[in-house]
């Protein structure tokens, strides 16, 4: 896996593209791009007692970094086509969630939402 492409976001996000292509039949490859969401805990933004103790409880919970991934991909891509088809699959990707994933506030949302994933436990009796 080779990282093809690296971001860091004004409010501190960092995101990795990594190139997980493959050819599967012939001259068809799966073009295939995961995408990790870095997240420092210790930068988390810290404005008062709350903000505080929210970074606190997520570096115990969570450690020093939040790793998220994702994962674009696209069958049947011909070799001749695959640069083309990565880089506009990373394009649009950066074009849509940029402005939602730069806003400043993403990364304690983001922290959030991974906290609550792990608090969330069904018991049945």
């Amino acid at each position: 896996m080779i990282t093809i492409r690296e971001e860091r976001l004004d409010n501190g996000l960092q995101i990795l593209f990594v190139d997980e292509s493959n050819r599967y039949f012939g001259d068809y490859h799966r073009v295939c791009i995961q995408i990790t969401l870095v997240c420092a805990l210790d930068e988390l933004p810290v404005v008062n007692s709350d903000d505080e103790a929210f970074r606190d409880s997520a570096i115990e919970s969570l450690g020093k970094e939040l790793k998220v991934v994702k994962r674009l991909e696209r069958m049947g891509v011909p070799t001749a086509d695959v640069e083309r088809v990565r880089q506009s699959m990373i394009e649009a990707f950066m074009e849509n969630a940029s402005p939602y994933l730069n806003r400043p506030e993403y990364p304690r949302s983001l922290v959030d939402a991974e906290l609550k994933k792990r608090r969330t436990h069904s018991f049945y009796g």
